[in-house]
């Protein structure tokens, strides 16, 4: 049976593949720890097929993510941002009752934050110094002011030192796919120089995290990265695959309703921006050549074709390539889980953890 449209709909075969191909290359053949990312995957059920396949824990962007994580019983979670709201070290002080839960800091005031509500909790914090290593988003400057910071977390009975985290982001914007590994490479050299200078100083550096999915294909294979946070590209979007040069398969796709066919050459759907977004990269309609321009509205969307065209007609689908996992996964309460290969299907049901 078809779900009603605009649906989210998962290929578990496509998935499954995608899941083998990055825990083959981080854990298997890279000797790293895999802590994925889950702010495209969202569905702990998803989550723990990761865990199944190789991953030791789960990366959040929001202690609310982090809390649908932990009462879904995976126990092994990093926040990759800081905590500052006190509803949210509240809720982080709670959660490491029963369950080990990571934030990061890149300045004083987060260390005195945190050790503050640590201490009235009765709990122990444990904490990643975040670097900046070239995105210029958080962090705290490589080598010397990194290292004070961690000395202070370390100073602090309420927190825990637990190493270093850095985000190479940036390295997406470099044009040649050829010299990307190298960028890759010297950003990463400013994380792992960090912690090889604290480890100098006497701090313990047990964790080292960085990579996302357009760099995991190298930060896999370098040395001093104890972790990597590549999760989202399980997807298969078109992001991944074409922009980041990743090779997954398409596993996540929109399918929409045809509602109109006011020319030969316009199609209307069901597919509007409340469902299928168009930023940071554009959608694409499978099985459709030529397509000219997509104009989306909130419920609607609009296709001009090149040429005049019989199909598909009203009430037949179409179906759409996300350009971005992360910016579709949020919109959709549900996605539907099918397997081509065999019979059948099932709806899984994504929580809202924002």
């Amino acid at each position: 049976m078809q779900p009603d449209t605009p649906a989210l709909v998962l290929d578990l075969d496509a998935f499954e593949r995608n899941v083998a191909l990055m825990a083959r290359t981080i854990v298997q053949e890279g000797g790293k720890r895999w802590r994925p990312h889950a702010k495209a995957i969202r569905s702990p059920a998803l989550v723990r097929r990761l865990i199944e396949a190789g991953a030791s824990g789960v990366t959040c962007s929001t202690v609310a993510e982090a809390k649908v994580m932990v009462e879904a019983g995976i126990r092994d979670v990093l926040v990759a941002s800081q905590v500052v709201r006190p509803a949210d070290l509240e809720l982080l002080a709670e959660l490491n009752r029963d369950a080990i839960v990571l934030c990061s800091v890149d300045a004083p005031a987060h260390v005195v934050g945190l050790a503050a509500t640590a201490k009235r909790h009765g709990v122990r914090l444990p904490v990643l110094v975040e670097v900046e290593v070239g995105l210029q988003r958080a962090g705290a400057a490589p080598g010397a002011d990194a290292v004070a910071l961690a000395q202070a977390v370390h100073a602090q009975p309420s927190l825990q030192l637990m190493g270093f985290m850095a985000w190479e982001g940036h390295v997406t914007r470099v044009p040649d796919h050829a010299a990307r590994p190298d960028a890759i490479r010297q950003a990463v050299r400013l994380l792992t120089g960090t912690a090889d200078l604290a480890r100098e100083q006497g701090l313990p550096v047990p964790i080292v995290s960085c990579g996302g999915t357009a760099t995991f294909l190298t930060t896999s294979q370098l040395a001093g990265v104890t972790e990597l946070q590549a999760g989202g590209g399980v997807f298969g979007d078109l992001r991944a695959r074409e922009a980041f040069g990743v090779p997954m398969a398409c596993a996540l796709t929109l399918h929409a309703t045809v509602l109109a066919r006011p020319t030969p050459q316009r199609i209307v759907c069901d597919a509007g921006w409340k469902t299928l977004p168009f930023y940071p990269v554009a959608p694409r309609a499978s099985g459709l050549s030529e397509v000219l321009h997509m104009a989306p509205a909130a419920e609607h969307l609009s296709l001009t074709l090149a040429h005049a065209a019989g199909q598909p007609a009203i009430g037949d689908r179409i179906v759409f390539e996300p350009g971005y996992a992360d910016a579709i996964t949020f919109l959709h309460r549900s996605m539907h889980a099918i397997r081509p290969s065999a019979d059948g299907g099932t709806a899984l049901e994504i929580p809202a953890a924002r």
